[in-house]
């Protein structure tokens, strides 16, 4: 058997609130976070090759996982999923969902997008490669957009940019804090 996929215990105990389990789903040491409350959803954390993971998810309905990110850095899934689980946990506590900039004029300084390639498009840190891909046209920028100011932040921080109304210090006045 594979050594498991291993996330930190601060995001495990965020995944928690959110109602999510995770457990171990093969001897490959994937990992799989289920939702017990809401929606049944289930993400799966597969490693595909050396240093490599893929981030999938599939509603309990499903047989088929989608992809959601690509990425050669655990640490880069475990900043994304800190914002999916808010997306939970804010809607337990009654607050509203944060709209969160997705242009690209609002990546991070020192990242950039790729074009479309094979149905992905990459976020890219300036001057030393590849950070993450995630498929679709919009979605991507849905979801790397952000990811790119994620990656600024602890996973505390964020925990506490999401438990704030106006999502502070993440956002200010509705716009990236920079």
């Amino acid at each position: 058997m594979t050594e498991p996929v291993q996330l930190n215990e601060e995001l495990l105990d965020w995944a928690r609130s959110a109602h999510y389990v995770s457990s171990v789903v093969d001897d490959d040491g994937d990992l799989q976070l289920r939702s017990e409350g809401g929606v049944p959803t289930r993400y799966y954390i597969r490693r595909r090759g050396r240093d490599r993971f893929e981030l999938t998810q599939a509603d309990d309905a499903d047989t088929v996982e989608r992809p959601v990110l690509f990425v050669a850095d655990l640490e880069v899934v475990q900043r994304h999923l800190v914002a999916v689980f808010a997306d939970d946990i804010r809607d337990d506590l009654g607050m509203e969902f944060l709209d969160l900039p997705w242009d690209t004029a609002d990546l991070a300084p020192d990242y950039e997008l790729s074009g479309m390639v094979r149905g992905y498009r990459t976020l890219l840190r300036t001057g030393q490669g590849p950070v993450a891909a995630a498929p679709d046209p919009v979605l991507s920028r849905l979801t790397l957009v952000p990811l790119s100011h994620y990656l600024r932040w602890s996973i505390a921080d964020l925990q506490e940019a999401f438990l704030d109304p106006g999502g502070a210090p993440l956002l200010r006045g509705g716009r990236f804090a920079l």
